[in-house]
């Protein structure tokens, strides 16, 4: 197997959810308004997305598990590139809303499939790192993804953006040839629906698993709030001009991409829970000073621009934390472990992403209200992550 096409393969597929959101949002009010739907409506085209990754991964995670990750996912990579296609094809609110639904159905066999993937190759913390160096080579995505977007609409019109995503998808279809299985056990037990609750059950009755849980689910509704409402006060608070979005968004996402690298890093000399707490704690701190000068009547946009980047800086050291602890505690199903994770946390942010884009009222207080109430629920999970109230890996 050529290694660097396979890491470059697992980046892509990791980056699955962060393309297909972050490509578009600069085209989000050209759609708006070619489709004469308002903002909320606009906004509900990424709550469905994430609908529907919340719902592929309890199909795509198990399947994964019993017939093998590399068969999966590239079915599942198959069906993006369709329904990228689609989206570029539709011709009124209501069919993006279903396309959008089915795109993040299929964009789900990613993640799920590559966390587990990292599962099977390596172990604690590890793992953990491994997972920390695919998020901040993943962060180069989001960093770049807007500034393409914007200039996208430059030259052609919203629907270059989704016929983007077919190209980006067809590369990792591609990338994929490179894959060896890696399923500890295919085609043991079974596959059923009955047995996919019962793994909920064994998942959320664990109190570690709990912690990494509220976590990572705090961290990712941080970030749907954000991208649920960035594409507009970027224009309506800082009257930045559409061609320019990718720079300003960039700053954000530089924060996500030097808190990856540096978890990488620090994982090892400090662990994964001391690593998590301490991103779950820079997380709260900067939203909640990042929501202190956003209730001021005086627009401080340096502090923050410097507020948002630690927030998201936090979170980088924070995701490949909570993923990896929680499937790492369930090794043998760790494609159904990733599943349940990533439903949970989908579900729970697609809902901070919806009420963050009905709430907009043109200020920055709605979002980073949101924000705010996500990180001080992460600081809850801390301890529970750290197994104070019990719970062992089940090896």
């Amino acid at each position: 197997m050529n290694e660097r096409i396979a890491y470059a393969t697992l980046v892509g597929l990791v980056a699955y959810a962060a393309v297909a959101t972050d490509l578009y949002l600069p085209a989000l009010p050209a759609i708006v308004a070619e489709f004469g739907a308002t903002e909320a409506e606009g906004q509900i085209t990424l709550s469905l997305f994430m609908i529907g990754m919340a719902a592929g991964q309890l199909i795509f995670g198990p399947l994964s598990d019993y017939y093998g990750r590399l068969p999966v996912v590239v079915v599942g990579t198959l069906l993006f590139i369709a329904t990228s296609v689609a989206c570029a094809l539709t011709t009124t609110m209501e069919l993006m809303w279903l396309a959008r639904l089915l795109q993040g159905l299929a964009a789900a066999s990613g993640p799920v499939i590559a966390r587990a993937i990292v599962r099977d190759r390596y172990q604690g913390n590890r793992a953990a790192q491994v997972m920390s160096m695919l998020g901040a080579a993943m962060a180069v995505v989001p960093l770049i993804a807007p500034t393409i977007g914007s200039w996208l609409l430059v030259f052609a019109d919203w629907r270059a953006t989704y016929l983007a995503l077919a190209v980006f998808g067809i590369m990792v279809l591609l990338g994929l040839r490179q894959f060896q299985e890696s399923a500890p056990a295919i085609g043991v037990g079974s596959i059923g629906i009955l047995r996919v609750l019962g793994l909920f059950g064994t998942c959320l009755r664990h109190p570690r698993f709990i912690g990494y849980q509220i976590c990572g689910t705090a961290s990712y509704s941080s970030i749907l709030a954000y991208l649920s409402t960035v594409s507009f006060f970027m224009i309506d608070v800082f009257a930045l001009p559409s061609q320019y979005f990718g720079y300003a968004f960039a700053v954000s996402v530089a924060g996500f991409m030097v808190g990856a690298l540096l978890c990488s890093r620090l994982v090892v000399h400090i662990g994964m829970d001391n690593t998590l707490a301490l991103g779950m704690t820079l997380t709260f701190t900067a939203a909640l000073g990042q929501w202190l000068f956003a209730t001021t009547d005086t627009l401080h946009t340096v502090a923050l621009a410097a507020c948002s980047f630690t927030v998201f800086f936090g979170i980088g050291l924070t995701s490949a934390n909570a993923a990896m602890g929680a499937v790492s505690l369930f090794p043998k199903i760790a494609g159904a472990a990733s599943a349940v994770f990533g439903f949970v946390h989908a579900v729970i942010a697609a809902a901070a992403g919806f009420i963050a884009g009905q709430l907009y009222d043109g200020t920055l207080i709605p979002t980073t209200s949101i924000m705010l109430t996500a990180g001080t629920l992460g600081l809850l999970g801390i301890p529970l992550a750290r197994g104070v109230f019990g719970g062992k890996d089940h090896r």
